[in-house]
């Protein structure tokens, strides 16, 4: 057998207007829709951070970074638990709003093919997926992006702290 025909376990996620197929590894869990507590408010993309595990971990809303839209308050709303993609010791899981609860798949490539739409700036692909259209994120380029964010508050925060010790 030939390793195109061996089965990718996948995970088709949500959202509001395409769901996303990415690696199972990449998820760490799903749990029900809470209110992060927001400290980003300068980012509407960034929607604030979430305690899991005795970590806070930021939440994102892949939809508004990808320029879409997002509702964020939904009876059907979960959050999908993600592993980082690469080492980063101030970032290991990160959080995404879905819409709805994920579901695991084995893949062969076969069954996945490109799609002629625009793909949104945090996507890599879009594809057809027995023949439901889907995206691929970016998962790499999103997680330097809430590492930029993260990164600048904690610089304004010391900012801050040393301008109320002076």
């Amino acid at each position: 057998m030939s390793g195109s025909h061996q089965p990718i376990s996948s995970v088709l996620m949500p959202m509001q207007q395409r769901p996303l197929l990415i690696p199972s590894a990449c998820i760490a869990g799903i749990q029900d829709y809470s209110r992060p507590e927001q400290n980003y408010p300068e980012t509407e993309w960034l929607l604030g951070d979430l305690s899991w595990r005795g970590m806070k971990i930021p939440v994102v809303s892949f939809e508004r970074l990808n320029k879409g839209r997002f509702a964020e308050f939904s009876a059907t709303n979960r959050i999908a638990i993600m592993h980082r993609t690469d080492k980063n010791d101030d970032l290991s899981f990160y959080a995404m709003v879905v819409q709805g609860v994920p579901q695991p798949l084995k893949l062969v490539r076969e069954e996945v093919r490109n799609s002629a739409e625009e793909k949104g700036p945090m996507e890599k692909y879009r594809v057809i997926l027995r023949d439901v259209p889907a995206s691929i994120p970016d998962l790499s380029l999103l997680e330097q992006k809430i590492s930029e964010v993260i990164s600048g508050n904690k610089l304004e925060t010391a900012h801050e702290t040393e301008e109320m010790c002076e």
